[in-house]
């Protein structure tokens, strides 16, 4: 078993597989970074951050989808690339 997102009820696998988006076009994982806008805080024992992961469209139309989850692993938004 590999580790997830939920986006909204949608689970994104954090794999290198084709995988439908929420909107149901074939995207793949392509990057996961540290939102280095927002500070680190100190949680349960240790630094948390907000992370933003990116994922590329397989499809004709291409381009780029990423979402923003807080220190909690919670979902907050799409983010603009």
């Amino acid at each position: 078993m590999g580790s997830y997102i939920n986006i909204k009820g949608t689970k994104l696998a954090l794999h290198l597989q084709p995988q439908p988006s929420p909107k149901g076009r074939p995207i793949r994982l392509s990057s996961i970074q540290k939102n280095c806008k927002v500070p680190e805080k100190w949680i349960d024992g240790g630094f948390k951050n907000h992370y933003i992961y990116t994922f590329i469209y397989l499809d004709d139309v291409g381009g780029l989808i990423s979402f923003e989850f807080d220190y909690y692993g919670n979902y907050l938004s799409n983010v603009k690339v």
